[in-house]
């Protein structure tokens, strides 16, 4: 899977990332992730290579929903469609006219995305939490206690109960930034968000 499907839809502090978390900022971010059951938003992301060069820029729409459904659609010339139904996970390339399918806990579960799709109570065992105030709000860094994340590190932007943007680091030194617009929260969400059933002609490849 691609750099784009991961959201899809986060080691500049030293101090922080070595640091073994500390109880309270985890109980802070849980408790501004718990009401969350929905989120849309509009997405710009940026793809930064370890030399600072902007690789790819992308913008698009997001939809997340607990439990485990995700909505991630990138507009062109970077087109792609990620669905997930918690069950499934669907990539949609109209360039290539390919569909691919995945199990989700195959993918998605080893990234960021499983903040807003998966169970609060599991960060602690997942994730060392660390916060600190800033001028945009409160951010919280994240360090995966799994060695076979997909990322080294996450930070996660919250404007009060919001958030707002949300960067990752990979095991390559390259950064993804990832800004939200237009966030909305617990909003009402159609069921077919969720579903998605291939275009006729296209390849479809099946990953077990």
């Amino acid at each position: 899977m691609s750099q784009i499907n991961y959201f899809v839809l986060l080691l500049l502090f030293p101090a922080l990332a070595q640091a073994g978390g500390n109880g309270e900022a985890l109980r802070d971010l849980q408790s501004r992730l718990e009401p969350m059951e929905n989120l849309s938003a509009d997405f710009i992301q940026r793809v930064t290579s370890a030399d600072g060069f902007t690789v790819q820029e992308v913008e698009g729409k997001l939809v997340v929903a607990r439990p485990g459904k995700l909505r991630w659609q990138s507009n062109p010339p970077y087109e792609q469609l990620v669905v997930s139904d918690a069950t499934q996970v669907w990539v949609y390339d109209p360039d290539l006219e390919q569909v691919s399918i995945r199990p989700f806990f195959k993918d998605i579960a080893r990234t960021p995305a499983i903040l807003f799709i998966g169970e609060v109570g599991d960060l602690e065992g997942n994730y060392r939490v660390t916060g600190q105030s800033t001028d945009g709000g409160t951010l919280f860094t994240l360090i995966p206690r799994d060695r076979n994340s997909l990322f080294e590190r996450v930070d996660l932007l919250f404007s009060k109960n919001t958030p707002m943007a949300m960067d990752l680091w990979d095991s390559l030194g390259q950064v993804t930034h990832i800004q939200l617009e237009n966030v909305v929260i617990n909003g009402t969400l159609a069921p077919d968000l969720f579903e998605f059933i291939p275009p006729e002609g296209v390849d479809i490849l099946r990953d077990n």
